[in-house]
């Protein structure tokens, strides 16, 4: 255990809090607005009571979790114990297991830290070590000539209960095993160097792990844009054939559709969409519709976290140059589906 980091929140009083009803498909709201240090990343959406987590990615911060209600009231703000106020980013993603514990990707410290709602008290699950560079000749490393400090970026669990994690500067993909402890290489690839490599993940219905690489630097067509790659799992846990399902703008988060569709929430701070993906046909729409940009009391501006609410899609407003502090929030989108279930396996 690493202590508590609960700073305020308290449950409900009275009557339990109304969901408000999803967005028609098109159309956009403010979930909830967020508080200081804002900048929010990571969103996860508890299948029990409808709450909501994200957290604070802002650089030299308290590395804060928030806890809001299915109405979008906060609830609950817990700063990660040991978070280096000077480190240069805060929380990344966020997952949560079959008793509604968050687990949220830490990039001081390259951890992922899980916080008991109930207690407050937080404990060091995973950690991910710091690979070398593999022009130095040592491994294991990451298949870059840069050698870059681990950043933990994006968890997905699957059915058994291990947790797969995307590394945004070392072009891997991490597995740990359910109880937690050090990561695991799963997956590597040169074609994933870059300045910003794998980032947002999920398990699609066939069992294949779909995945973003935000900015490919990849000598084709695509150089400087975004792709989206899907890889198998085998009966043994190793990964299978690996196909590329889209070239995108800069993916950052997905989040997978019951139809299949993929919408990727895209982080570059010109486009503020998220682009509707279809395996085979490539980038076929984006969200919001021109009237339900209309309809936000602040913009979209660079979202980066996507999490499936009824028929809509929860998307944190990253924000990362914001001059009106509003602009940090949650924004929902209509869309015309619901979202094909996440795993929330039972865990020690």
């Amino acid at each position: 255990m690493i202590g508590s980091g609960l700073v305020a929140g308290a449950g409900s009083a009275g009557a339990e809090p109304v969901a408000p009803p999803s967005p028609a498909p098109g159309d956009a709201r403010t979930f909830a607005e967020l508080p200081l240090p804002g900048q929010p990343e990571g969103i996860a959406v508890d299948p029990r009571d409808g709450s909501v987590w994200t957290g604070s990615n802002r650089p030299r911060s308290a590395g804060a979790v928030w806890h809001h209600d299915r109405s979008g009231a906060l609830i609950g703000t817990y700063d990660l114990v040991d978070h280096s106020p000077s480190a240069e980013h805060g929380v990344n993603g966020i997952a949560l297991d079959g008793a509604g514990r968050p687990y949220a990707l830490d990039y001081s410290g390259a951890r992922a830290v899980r916080i008991d709602p109930a207690t407050g008290e937080q404990s060091v699950y995973a950690t991910f070590p710091d690979l070398p560079s593999c022009g130095r000749g040592v491994v294991p490393c990451e298949p870059s000539p840069i050698d870059r400090p681990a950043w933990p970026n994006y968890p997905v669990f699957d059915g058994d209960g291990n947790m797969y994690v995307s590394d945004l500067n070392q072009a891997t993909i991490w597995k740990i095993a359910p109880g937690g402890g050090e990561a695991r290489i799963w997956y590597q690839s040169a074609d994933f160097a870059s300045i910003y490599s794998v980032n947002g993940m999920q398990f699609d219905a066939q069992g294949r792990l779909v995945f973003a690489v935000t900015i490919s630097l990849t000598p084709d067509a695509s150089i400087f844009r975004g792709k989206l790659f899907r890889l198998g799992v085998e009966a043994d846990g190793s990964p299978g054939t690996r196909e590329q399902i889209a070239t995108t703008s800069q993916g950052d988060g997905i989040a997978i559709g019951s139809s299949g569709r993929i919408y990727v929430a895209v982080a570059n701070p010109v486009i503020n969409d998220v682009e509707v993906v279809e395996p085979g046909r490539g980038v076929v729409d984006a969200l919001p519709s021109p009237l339900g940009r209309s309809m936000l009391s602040v913009p979209l501006v660079t979202p980066a976290s996507l999490a499936f609410r009824g028929t809509s899609l929860l998307a944190t407003n990253h924000s990362q140059y914001a001059l009106d502090p509003r602009e940090w929030s949650i924004q929902e989108l209509g869309v015309d589906e619901g979202g094909l279930p996440l795993f929330h396996p039972t865990v020690g």
